[in-house]
């Protein structure tokens, strides 16, 4: 399957960096990665999990809150 998208500047500037931040070498790469965590996201709020990212040093948390995640709860 194909998927077609149109991006404004500012988006296009945003894949740009994610492609080098995470070494991706094609927006495909990027995009399968993506696609791999928002998917386990919503695998972990549909068991009632929350989905969140810890400091280690001080044990604090901060929750990710999307309406997409809330939506599949």
């Amino acid at each position: 399957m194909r998927i077609q998208l149109d991006l404004d500047e500012v988006g296009m500037k945003l894949l740009d960096e994610l492609k080098a931040a995470t070494g991706s070498k094609t927006h495909k790469e990027l995009f399968n990665n993506a696609i791999t965590l928002l998917d386990w996201a919503i695998r972990q709020r549909q068991i009632g999990r929350i989905v969140a990212s810890l400091d280690e040093s001080s044990k604090n948390y901060k929750e990710l809150q999307m309406p997409a995640l809330e939506y599949a709860a």
